[in-house]
């Protein structure tokens, strides 16, 4: 009963001291990729909890449909999307428990160590503290705000949280006395393990975390022939695990080297660049770990990409750094196993982000899962200080409780400072604008933001900034930044302007379908219908199934005065989108101009029951009519538009 008390307090305590510092996030906006795998990503748009709909979000990978992309977390994506749509509140909400709920289970996990054959006669009286303190460390620092506040990285807080409880049902497994609960506890591990690897890919470590939990916690390395199976067992995982690791990126991404060569064909560094940046990035990580302050952390980093070991200066010195670190978590695996544990727990999980895969080189949210045990080995090396001065009865007893409040106190209030970047985009890339300067995506947000605010002229600006800027995908950056200020000017009606920026940014990148789209639309816009048609073609020759650009070939057609061509395309378009309203219209003046009147009116009439308030469908039918001779339904269909619409909103738009 005592022990049951005890959690809920911990609990309680944990509740309160994450929602305190994040109780300024419930309103923060969408951000970054929340858009393209939430807020725009329709097979998550849930409008009934059936098996069908439900299945489907297990395949809602925003850049390739139709391909199983971490079902557990686009779940609970749509989920919060039935609930509550697009309102941020509920992700927010749904997040921060999540971050609770780890950091709860983080201090059963460390808890339960302690009853490990390595740990057991350590440490008596002090295993309740040292868990609370740890869990607490790592709750509530700064740096995971990225992971927590941006809605999007729940992948990597799901991944996290069912990665812990996998170890926590491990450990318990092996201090367990009972063999039926032992098989339920594996069982638990496994399916962890699952949902772990469903809600982000990086939970591929977690047999290898476990085996680190195996040799750290449960073998005595000092007999021989444990080392020697030890040994044994590395390679049989780490080949194992390589196996996994492949079959696991076939099943989400069908050709992982394909995958990756092509995803390096678009960066500003290669293989081997990023290979030697990454022990800078890992290291800066530590630091921002242990000084989280809030001008430290950004959404955006500028990095100088190490092109040698020599350049810049501190590729060497980083990597001599990591390698000290992991020799040393590696040696004292016997003397102090707590110590080495978060050492190689860290660097094991930064194994899949922060190595070979052509991703981008630094984002904060990648340290959830590694520091889950960094704040292990501080907090105990905290009580045995607090314990050794409390002993000899020294002033530093109480100084010593007095900097740990005052760390609570100091991260607490870090995090919610933090949180406030995330507020809305304009604070959110003002704030990396100031810490990456140099960087083009802060400029091309705000941008961004400042278009949606109705200020072109200040967008425009800040997308001439973002030109001269760097980016880890230069060709991709400068062709959005020249395709968005296309728009601005196509919106402005300066036609020669917009399309003359669509083709730079085509020049750039000649697969970049949004300007080759945005450079027809201001070609219709002008009226340049045989150059429209031309880059249509173009357009359709790469990207052929998708029904805007199969409608927008279909609309060209009719005004070049050839409706029979345009038809195959619109009914093609209609097979992708049966119901779509534009498309609709076109197929029925297509069949109409082609005198096929009984059909156009059939698709037309279909327009209107799923657009009833739309006037130039009524305005089509009456012409479909006319011209089939047929004055009846011609009047007809006039009296409905006399009846749903003013006289003067009829002039208006004929």
């Amino acid at each position: 009963m005592f022990t049951s008390f005890r959690y809920w307090v911990v609990f309680t305590s944990l509740f309160l001291l994450i929602v305190t510092p994040y109780s300024n996030t419930f309103h923060s906006s969408w951000h970054l990729d929340d858009e393209p795998n939430i807020t725009q990503n329709s097979l998550l748009h849930v409008k009934n909890l059936d098996l069908d709909s439900i299945g489907k979000t297990f395949f809602a990978d925003p850049s390739r449909h139709h391909t199983l992309y971490r079902p557990i977390a686009c779940l609970s994506f749509a989920l919060n999307w039935y609930f509550g749509k697009d309102n941020v509140t509920g992700y927010h909400i749904v997040n921060i428990f999540i971050h609770i709920l780890t950091a709860f289970i983080l201090f059963l996990a460390i808890l339960t160590l302690f009853e490990a054959p390595n740990l057991k006669d350590k440490y008596q009286g002090s295993k309740y503290f040292i868990s609370l303190l740890a869990a607490v460390l790592w709750a509530i620092n700064p740096i995971q705000t990225q992971a927590v506040t941006y809605i999007v990285q729940r992948m990597a807080s799901m991944a996290a949280m069912f990665y812990i409880l996998g170890i926590y049902f491990f450990v318990k497994a092996r201090i367990h006395k009972s063999r039926l609960i032992r098989v339920y506890l594996y069982a638990g591990c496994f399916f962890s393990f699952m949902f772990a690897l469903g809600s982000k890919e990086n939970a591929i470590t977690f047999p290898l975390a476990l085996f680190l939990v195996e040799i750290i916690f449960f073998q005595n390395l000092s007999f021989p022939e444990t080392r020697r199976k030890v040994i044994r067992v590395s390679a049989l995982i780490g080949v194992s695990v390589v196996f996994l690791g492949a079959l696991v990126f076939l099943i989400m991404k069908g050709d992982p080297v394909g995958f990756i060569h092509n995803l390096y064909e678009k960066r500003s560094f290669t293989a081997l660049e990023r290979l030697m940046t990454e022990p800078r990035i890992l290291v800066y990580y530590i630091t921002q770990i242990f000084y989280p302050a809030p001008t430290r952390l950004s959404i955006e980093h500028d990095v100088a990409v190490s092109t040698s070991l020599f350049s810049p200066w501190t590729t060497l010195p980083a990597i001599f750094t990591v390698f000290c670190l992991i020799i040393i978590g590696l040696t004292q695996i016997a003397k102090r196993p707590i110590l080495a544990f978060g050492i190689l727990f860290f660097f094991l999980n930064h194994l899949i982000e922060s190595t070979i895969l052509p991703l981008e080189l630094v984002f904060e949210h990648r340290n959830y899962l590694p520091s889950l045990f960094v704040f292990f080995p501080v907090a105990a090396a905290l009580k045995w200080l607090i314990d050794y001065y409390y002993g000899k009865k020294s002033y530093m007893y109480p100084m010593m409780i007095s900097f740990l409040i005052f760390v609570i106190i100091g991260l607490c209030s870090g995090t919610y400072v933090r949180n406030m970047a995330w507020a809305n985009e304009k604070a959110l890339w003002e704030d990396a604008m100031k810490k990456a300067p140099a960087n083009a995506r802060p400029y091309q947000k705000l941008a961004g933001y400042h278009e949606e605010m109705g200020k072109s002229d200040e967008a425009l600006l800040l997308y001439q900034k973002a030109l001269s800027s760097k980016d880890q995908r230069p060709r991709q950056s400068k062709a959005l930044s020249l395709n968005n200020m296309g728009n601005i000017y196509l919106e402005k009606h300066e036609h020669e302007k917009a399309i003359a920026l669509y083709k730079k940014a085509i020049d750039i990148c000649p697969d970049y379908e949004k300007s080759i789209y945005n450079l027809i639309l201001a070609m219709v816009d002008s009226e340049r219908w045989e150059e429209a048609s031309n880059n249509a073609d173009m357009l359709l020759s790469k990207f052929f199934l998708k029904k805007d650009y199969l409608n927008l070939k279909g609309f060209i057609l009719l005004k070049l005065n050839k409706p029979e061509e345009a038809i195959p395309y619109l009914k093609r378009a209609l097979r992708l989108s049966p119901n779509c309203r534009n498309t609709l219209i076109n197929a029925g003046v297509a069949l109409n101009l082609t005198n096929n009147h009984k059909n156009a009116e059939w698709i037309l009439s279909r327009a209107a029951q799923n657009s009833p308030g739309d006037m130039l469908i009524h305005l089509c039918l009456i012409e479909n009519s006319l011209r089939a001779g047929d004055e009846s339904s011609a009047g007809k269909y006039t009296e409905t538009l006399l009846a749903s619409f003013s006289l003067k909103s009829i002039q208006n738009e004929l």
